[in-house]
């Protein structure tokens, strides 16, 4: 079990700092905008990347829920 929470535990934090970074393709749409739109195309990815990582971070935290009871009911 240790060795389920190790690979989520990097999972995650895996996920938390690719959050906060623009990939190549976002960094080249970002270069072509400036002033206002810059400012909104960013918060939006920003947005979008806060989103991805919280249903990622659920999703993971369902998943060993799901393991977790599985072997408290195999135990019964």
């Amino acid at each position: 079990m240790s060795t389920v929470n190790n690979a989520a535990t990097s999972a995650l934090n895996k996920a938390l700092s690719n959050s906060n970074t623009y990939s190549t393709e976002e960094n080249n749409l970002l270069s072509k905008l400036s002033g206002p739109d810059r400012d909104r195309m960013e918060a939006q990815l920003a947005l979008q990347k806060q989103q991805e990582t919280v249903a990622f971070i659920s999703n993971m935290m369902k998943k060993l829920n799901e393991i977790a009871m599985s072997v408290i009911n195999n135990l019964k």
